[in-house]
């Protein structure tokens, strides 16, 4: 995904980590291209996430947030 001028780039997720995630959270054994292929998954999604986040989509009270994540899911 190329960046915006200006815009920072999330690092990559390496499947380092995703394994070390995984095993942390109690998740089996992963091999190593599943691993893989969920680190460039996840990292595809926060620099998604990165790219299209502005302030006001954190300005949301804490009991708000399920409606807010209902509203932002809407896709109408």
């Amino acid at each position: 995904m190329p960046a915006t001028p200006g815009t920072p780039v999330a690092p990559e997720l390496g499947a380092d980590t995703v394994e070390l995630l995984a095993r942390l959270e109690g998740f089996p054994a992963l091999d190593a291209e599943t691993l893989a292929r969920i680190a460039v998954g996840a990292t595809a999604a926060v620099r998604a996430v990165a790219a299209t986040a502005t302030l006001e989509l954190f300005d949301t009270e804490p009991s708000a947030y399920a409606a807010e994540l209902e509203r932002l899911a809407d896709p109408g």
